[in-house]
């Protein structure tokens, strides 16, 4: 997925050869992040790109673009048209080839209105198995927004679809201004040339640049040649043991059984009968509660140490408990938990009982 410098002439040059979409759709699986920045806006908290998406056969899609934010999912539907074909006839309406993608635009459209639980379920199951954007974060991982699974049909998502097809070139006056107006009437797709792709891989390509020739402080560069030659030092835990994690903690009096993730840098900590997961990422770690279908929640990210998660574990689940037996909200209970969310990191030294 790294950005090439040559990223906008080896687009163009695909472009410039392509006939039909084909050519393009394998140019553009092999840059999921071109995909993913033409079709949503930055921020967010989770990101997908999957590609050649099935809903049993019935339905499909050239690539799924997924991002979660704080209420839900912003959720893009792409369909290819060939990079060769005027999208309208001279006489200013729909092509053959671009009345079958609107059709197949409606049936998406028809079938998420219809069967939105269905189709969230489908999805949060590809995204499990095929995402293209950041495998190593997503594959085999629920997705998740703030507050819920994907799958979980009460998950608000706002689904847009996109056809892509045609060149700029193809386009005179008159038929920018039909163009222009394609959305009056059907308002469930939008049309995009595959030019849109080349504006943001130039952007790309800039923002590459820029990074590549930021000015770094002596300090920073010290750092970077002491990480390249062992990246290890610098994780919190020892990656160089073959015991990554003790198979138990003692944290301010409890002890903690600590079973070992074998396939991820992290490890299973039960917390009064409830098995919370702790990962660590880049010498921070994430604390997420099993829920009893087996689903993940994330609790909190960016926690300073293992012992801290374990303490915010146990904070958290004695506040479920309290829901339980009080029948207070779970809103109530996030509530109280949002402070400690906002603060991130949880400095929590060994010789203490209080968050920081």
């Amino acid at each position: 997925m790294k950005i090439c410098m040559k990223l906008q002439n080896k687009l163009v040059e695909v472009l410039d050869q392509a006939k039909g979409e084909r050519e393009i759709h394998k140019f553009l699986k092999e840059e999921p992040l071109l995909v993913w920045a033409t079709f949503t806006n930055c921020g967010g908290h989770s990101d997908y790109v999957i590609p050649e998406f099935s809903l049993s056969g019935k339905y499909y899609a050239d690539f799924v673009v997924m991002q979660s934010f704080s209420g839900g999912w912003n959720i893009a539907f792409i369909e290819l048209e060939p990079v060769d074909e005027k999208p309208f006839n001279q006489d200013g309406n729909p092509s053959k080839r671009l009345r079958g993608a609107i059709k197949q635009i409606n049936d998406w459209h028809d079938f998420e209105k219809d069967e939105g639980a269905s189709l969230r379920f489908h999805l949060a199951d590809i995204a499990k198995k095929h995402d293209m954007l950041y495998p190593e974060r997503n594959l085999a991982r629920e997705p998740w927004c703030v507050k819920m699974p994907l799958r979980d049909p009460g998950t608000y998502v706002c689904c847009k679809y996109f056809i892509v097809m045609g060149r700029r070139s193809h386009f005179d006056e008159e038929l920018i201004h039909v163009k222009s107006k394609f959305a009056r009437h059907h308002s469930n797709a939008e049309i995009l040339t595959y030019d849109r792709f080349i504006e943001v891989a130039e952007k790309l390509n800039q923002q590459n640049e820029y990074y590549k020739n930021r000015k770094i402080e002596k300090e920073d560069k010290d750092f970077l040649d002491l990480f390249a030659k062992d990246p290890e030092q610098f994780s919190i835990s020892d990656n160089r043991n073959t015991d990554k994690y003790p198979s138990e903690i003692n944290v301010h009096g409890t002890c903690y059984k600590v079973q070992l993730i074998e396939e991820r840098d992290g490890c299973v900590v039960n917390i009064l009968g409830t098995c919370y997961e702790i990962f660590e990422d880049r010498r921070t770690f994430s604390l997420n509660r099993i829920e009893p279908d087996g689903l993940g929640l994330t609790v909190a990210v960016n926690i300073e140490s293992l012992s801290a998660a374990i303490q915010l574990a146990e904070i958290y689940e004695r506040f479920i408990y309290f829901h339980t037996n009080t029948k207070h909200s779970l809103d109530f209970v996030d509530e109280c938990l949002q402070p400690l969310r906002e603060n991130p990191p949880y400095k929590i030294e060994s010789d203490c009982t209080n968050f920081e």
